[in-house]
């Protein structure tokens, strides 16, 4: 969130940065998507740095450059609604997930894979983790709640008590630490089944 952000206000198509933060913090004013309101009910959803991480989907959009901030979160959110057909969704069930649970998944994906190549493969481990009940230990999700982009962390890092922290805490991370593409979604509802 933190990026598009960044990204909008450098093409001028906002004039503050935290008018968009603050939109995307509590999703509030998204409820009526349904994936928003079902994201808000998750539990520790108030802790999230942003509600509306996962769901702003990376695409390319045209906007008329006095659009508003709701106006571009508007455009993203149904291109996410778009793309996670009923296909998806079925899926998920089939996985015991809910979409919530797929988007945090896919975010990590996202952020871990070297190329789209190896998506699959990295979902077949997180998967093959999270089946284990072991600890994901992702570098995206600990360099999210850091704020720090790296690959090694300290063990004063790694202690991090933030339920974002999948080196201290087994399972999914609180939520989305990246808005997935299309590609990582697909990754994990579909793991490479060989790894």
């Amino acid at each position: 969130v933190a990026g598009i952000a960044k990204v909008l206000l450098e093409k001028g198509l906002i004039t503050s940065e935290s008018a968009f933060l603050d939109a995307a913090k509590t999703g509030e004013a998204y409820a009526n998507f349904a994936f928003i309101s079902n994201a808000a009910a998750t539990e520790n959803a108030v802790s999230r740095a942003y509600l509306l991480e996962g769901y702003l989907f990376p695409d390319t959009y045209e906007v008329y450059a006095d659009a508003s901030v709701e106006t571009i979160i508007i455009k993203m959110l149904n291109r996410f609604n778009d793309v996670f057909s009923d296909e998806y969704l079925a899926r998920a069930q089939e996985l015991g997930m809910t979409m919530d649970q797929v988007v945090t998944l896919a975010s990590l994906i996202e952020r871990e894979a070297q190329a789209p190549d190896d998506f699959a493969k990295v979902s077949a481990v997180f998967h093959n983790r999270l089946n284990s009940y072991m600890p994901l230990q992702s570098c995206a999700s600990l360099s999210y709640v850091l704020g720090i982009t790296k690959y090694t962390f300290t063990d004063a890092e790694r202690a991090s008590e933030s339920l974002y922290n999948t080196y201290k805490y087994n399972g999914l991370p609180l939520g989305p630490v990246s808005n997935p593409g299309k590609a990582a979604i697909e990754a994990a509802l579909y793991p490479n089944e060989q790894y």
